[in-house]
C-alpha cells in the first residue's frame, strides 16, 4: 500500500484559467522583469479561498517554463510537514542545487560544516540560499505559498518572515512571491 506524501511543491494547486486573474498576474510579471529598481518580494495577501495558491500555481508553471523558478515551498495545515519550518530550508536549497551544480556544490559544502546544525533558521536561510546565489551572480526566482499556514507555535512563522525581511536589503538576486492571508 503506497502513503500518499505531502507536496510542499504545489501539486495539490491548478493554474488560473485562461482569461482570469490577467492583471494580478501582469502585475507579478511586471515586478519579476524588473531590472532597475528590483524590489525582491511580491507579497499577494488576500482573503481566504479568493485564488492566491492558484496564482502561485499559475507563476510557478510559467516560470519554471521559462527556466527562472529555482524553488517553491506550499505550506498547508493539512499534515505537520507542509505546515512547519523544519524542512523549509533544505527543500529550498535542494531544489536551488537540482537547478545548478555550482549551486549545488556551495550549498554542500554549508551543510557539511560541523556547526550547521547551531545556526539559527536564518543563518542556514543565508548560508543554504542567499549567498550561494551572490557569490556565483545568479538571480533566482522563489515561491512560498500560504504564510499564513505555516504554523507558528514555536514561532516559526515569525522566524521565516525575519529572514525575508533581512533578505530584502541585502539580496537583489532573489526574488520572492510570497502569498497569504492578511493576519
Amino acid at each position: 500500500m503506497s502513503r500518499k506524501v505531502p507536496n510542499v511543491y504545489g501539486v495539490q494547486h491548478v493554474p488560473c484559467l485562461r482569461g482570469t486573474r490577467e492583471k494580478t498576474l501582469a502585475a507579478i510579471s511586471r515586478w519579476a522583469d524588473e531590472k532597475t529598481d528590483p524590489k525582491p518580494i511580491f507579497l499577494l495577501l488576500d482573503v481566504a479561498g479568493s485564488g492566491k495558491s492558484t496564482i502561485a500555481k499559475h507563476m510557478a508553471n510559467q516560470w519554471a517554463r521559462e527556466d527562472r523558478l529555482f524553488a517553491r515551498f506550499f505550506f498547508s495545515r493539512d499534515t505537520k510537514t507542509t505546515m512547519n519550518m523544519d524542512s523549509f530550508c533544505s527543500t529550498v536549497a535542494t531544489a536551488f542545487g537540482e537547478h545548478d551544480q555550482k549551486l549545488k556544490d556551495l550549498i554542500s559544502a554549508s551543510k557539511e560544516r560541523a556547526d550547521f546544525g547551531l545556526f539559527s533558521f536564518e543563518e542556514k536561510f543565508n548560508r543554504l540560499v542567499i549567498a550561494p546565489l551572490e557569490k556565483l551572480n545568479q538571480d533566482a526566482i522563489l515561491i512560498i505559498d500560504a504564510l499564513d499556514e505555516c504554523d507558528n507555535e514555536h514561532g516559526g512563522r515569525d522566524e521565516l518572515l525575519n529572514a525575508l525581511q533581512g533578505q530584502q536589503s541585502s539580496s537583489p538576486r532573489l526574488r520572492i512571491l510570497a502569498t497569504g492571508r492578511p493576519e
